[in-house]
Formats: C-alpha cells, sequence, structure tokens
C-alpha cells in the first residue's frame, strides 16, 4: 500500500512522473518514430540485396559519426533556451537559435568536403568489394543532405528547450512518414520512380530533412514568436556564439566519440566475415530501436534540469531525477525480458525475400542476449549524463565519451578482430564492458552534486 502511495505522491508534485512525461512523451514519440523508420529501412535494403543491407549500417554509422559531432554541438542551444526560459529572459532565445543554424551552414560545408574521401575510406577497410561500393554509394549521398539535418536539429531546440515538445512531435512523424512512402518508392522502383537501391535509402532521408527544415523556417519567425521570443532577430552575434561554442563543442566531441566507437565497432566486424557483419547489423538495429527513445528521455532531461537550474530550484532538479529514473527502470524490464525470450521474433523481419540470414541467426539471438545485459547499464549511462549535460557539464562527458571510446573500444576492437582473432563475441562483451564503466563513471560524477552549481547562462547561483 505504502508503494501505491509513493507512485502517486511522485507522479503528482513538482519534478514528478507527470511533468516528465508531459515533455518526454512528446520527444519519446518522435525519436521512436525516427527508429522504427530506420528499422522499416534497413528491412526494405535486406528485402532489396545482402550487400546493400550489410552497407547500410556501417556506412550509415560513419557518416552519423561524423554528423554527430555537428548535431551534437549545435543541438546544445536546447540547454541555452531552456536556462533562459527557466531564467524567463525569453528575449534572448531566438537570436540564440538562429546562431545554430548559422553554424549548421558552416557545419555542412565541411562534412561536404570530408565526403570526397569516402571512396578512399570504404575500398580499404576490407570489406568484399561488392559491399564496399555500396557503402560509398550511402555515405555519399547522405552527406548531400547534411545541412538540412544539422539545421533542423538546432531549429528544434526553439521548441524543446521551452518544453513545448509536440510542435517537435508534428515535425518529426510528418518527416518520417515522408521518409518512408520515399523509401519504397525509390530503393525499389515503385510508382513510376527509378529503382536506385541504397542511393534512393539516402535520398529519401535527405529529401525528408528539406521538408522539416522549411516548416521550421517558416513556423519559428512568426509575429507571436517575434513578439515573445525576439525571432526576427537574425543577425550574427560573435560574442555569444563565442560563449555557446564553449559548452557546445565539448558536447559535440562527447557525441562523435560516443557514435565513431561503436562505427568503428561495425566497421571492424566487418574484416571478420559477412555472417558476422549480418548478425551484427540485425542486433545494431534493434537496438537502436530500443535506444532512440531513450535519447527522448534524456532529451527532456537536460531540458527539465536546465530548466529548474534557470529558476534556480536544483532540489526540483533532483526529483526530476529520480521520477524519470524510475520511469526507465520499468522500461528496462520489459527491453530485457524481450531480448531474452522473444529473440527469434525480433529477428524475423530481416528475413526477406532477397536475403537468407539462416546462418546468421543463431549468432544474432547469442548477441541478443549480451545486448539484454547492455541496455539495463546503457539507461544509467543516458539518465546521468542527461542530468549533469542539462547543467553544462559538458567537459565531463567529452572527457569519459572521448577516453572510454580509445580505450575500450577502438584499440581492443582492433587487437580482439584484426590482431589476434578472437571472435565477434569476445568483441560484443568488451562492448558491454564499455557501457558498464560509462554508467558508473556518470553516476558518481552526478552523485557528487557538483552539477547543481553550474550554468550555461550569467545568473547568481542558488537554491531557492
Amino acid at each position: 500500500m505504502n508503494i501505491f502511495c509513493s507512485i502517486k505522491k511522485q507522479y503528482s508534485i513538482r519534478g514528478g512522473y507527470l511533468e516528465f512525461l508531459k515533455v518526454a512523451f512528446p520527444l519519446i514519440i518522435s525519436t521512436g518514430v525516427d527508429a522504427v523508420q530506420l528499422f522499416i529501412n534497413r528491412i526494405f535494403l535486406s528485402w532489396y540485396s545482402k550487400e546493400a543491407f550489410a552497407a547500410a549500417s556501417p556506412a550509415g554509422m560513419a557518416q552519423w559519426a561524423i554528423m554527430s559531432f555537428f548535431i551534437g554541438s549545435l543541438a546544445y542551444v536546447d540547454i541555452f533556451v531552456a536556462q533562459y526560459y527557466g531564467k524567463k529572459e525569453y528575449r534572448s532565445i531566438g537570436p540564440a537559435v538562429w546562431q545554430s543554424v548559422y553554424l549548421s551552414f558552416i557545419s555542412a560545408i565541411i562534412i561536404l568536403v570530408l565526403s570526397f574521401f569516402s571512396k578512399y575510406f570504404f575500398m580499404n577497410l576490407g570489406h568484399p568489394y561488392s559491399v564496399a561500393i555500396e557503402e560509398v554509394n550511402f555515405f555519399k549521398t547522405l552527406c548531400y543532405g547534411a545541412f538540412p539535418t544539422i539545421a533542423v536539429a538546432a531549429l528544434s531546440g526553439f521548441y524543446t528547450g521551452r518544453g513545448k515538445t509536440k510542435v517537435v512531435l508534428f515535425v518529426w512523424v510528418y518527416g518520417v512518414i515522408i521518409n518512408i512512402i520515399l523509401d519504397f518508392c525509390l530503393i525499389f522502383g515503385h510508382f513510376g520512380f527509378h529503382e536506385m537501391g541504397i542511393k534512393g535509402a539516402a535520398l529519401a532521408n535527405n529529401i525528408a530533412s528539406v521538408i522539416m527544415l522549411v516548416i521550421y523556417i517558416f513556423t519559428i519567425p512568426s509575429k507571436k514568436n517575434s513578439i515573445t521570443y525576439n525571432t526576427r532577430q537574425f543577425m550574427p552575434d560573435l560574442i555569444f556564439i563565442k560563449k555557446f561554442l564553449k559548452y557546445a563543442i565539448p558536447n559535440g566531441i562527447q557525441f562523435f566519440f560516443d557514435m565513431t566507437g561503436f562505427s568503428i565497432f561495425m566497421l571492424i566486424i566487418g574484416r571478420i566475415g559477412i555472417e558476422e557483419l549480418t548478425a551484427s547489423n540485425i542486433v545494431a538495429n534493434i537496438n537502436n530501436l530500443i535506444t532512440v527513445p531513450l535519447i527522448g528521455c534524456g532529451l527532456a532531461t537536460s531540458i527539465i534540469v536546465g530548466n529548474y537550474l534557470g529558476k534556480n530550484k536544483a532540489s526540483i532538479a533532483q526529483i526530476s531525477v529520480k521520477s524519470v529514473s524510475h520511469i526507465l527502470y520499468v522500461y528496462a524490464l520489459f527491453v530485457v525480458f524481450t531480448l531474452i525470450f522473444l529473440p527469434n521474433q525480433l529477428i524475423y523481419p530481416f528475413s526477406g525475400t532477397r536475403m537468407s540470414i539462416e546462418q546468421a541467426k543463431p549468432m544474432a539471438v547469442n548477441l541478443l542476449r549480451i545486448l539484454a545485459i547492455y541496455e539495463i547499464f546503457d539507461i544509467i549511462n543516458i539518465i546521468y549524463s542527461s542530468v549533469i549535460k542539462g547543467a553544462g557539464d559538458t567537459v565531463f562527458v567529452m572527457k569519459i565519451l572521448t577516453g572510454f571510446s580509445i580505450f575500450f573500444i577502438i584499440i581492443p576492437m582492433y587487437l580482439i578482430v584484426v590482431v589476434f582473432k578472437l571472435g565477434i563475441y569476445v568483441a560484443w562483451w568488451f562492448i558491454l564492458l564499455y557501457v558498464i564503466t560509462l554508467a558508473f563513471s556518470f553516476y558518481f560524477r552526478y552523485r557528487s552534486n557538483k552539477w547543481k552549481k553550474m550554468r550555461v547562462i550569467d545568473m547568481e547561483i542558488v537554491d531557492n
């Protein structure tokens, strides 16, 4: 009875379950819908050819690893908006968001230049030639859509930072529906479209990003937003950009190494063999389906923490952390049960008409059991890293993820797979060790309470 009373109390208080879910639920749905879109994309490619499916994850992860630095940096405008909003310094919000858009354009130019070296990179990874060709096509086409993709991540901060996440949900759902429809048309050549295979999958993603960008550009500078949030102040602000980059770049580096570590892992796994790569791709895509909604929870946690710190209410921010922990631990139980007891059902959608996964299937089932343990610690990692990022402790997160990615993934994977040839299972157990060490590092940083005295904006720090 006491448990139900505690749940009821935690539901309604400030920083409780209800408040968190109001902010998080649209973000969970939007990132979850994005995960579903990516999952369907990979299923379509598995139906198209084994080479296209095998190439999609390594090339997609490599491109996303590069993009992650810029997206991780510029999407940090969410925290500035959240703290400005908490402090009621509303007129600073619009100009801050536009600075991130200008930086998006510069970022896209850098990514486009890097795409010119993709053929040399993928052709020297040791993957089968037929797979490497598809990797180059997928990577380069995705890079052409860098600007709208990064700018959408930056502009969404205008809404997410203020907790107005329903707008972001609408834009994401609209973009994902378009993406899925175009995937079906452009990959297979249906409804009069030219059959483009893996290039079509990348092009569909780019077109959807452009449409989402157009929606934001027309809605953010509205008259109402302009009056309250100064959203028609488009002038570049070098002073703010310098301050913004102080916090944003460490966050971008953290995103980069987080993605790069796993991307390098997938690329090295491809050297073992196509069946091992196929099994890992299946598990990686299932992991993405499970984890991406958690990213929405992490973003919501950072925003709520940032907002309460902007109001000088660190104690209520801590109540919010307790609420999100309870919710995600329940989610973890569901995930672990599904991975352990329903692996065949999770793998079944990848059994397409043009690709046989029978040889890779037993391997994938075993890897899903490792993934079950992985998810428990990854949830702890997401909760506490989100809290300290919401306060502005991005340098610590950067140092931890950079160091651990190098010494628990990049170097060990090369030694395990290339030098000692210990096989796929040892490689995946090291990935598990990596996420466990991350979880403990962020948890102890949170327990130090240093985050309570941090801000990204100028203000007197007290706890009301």
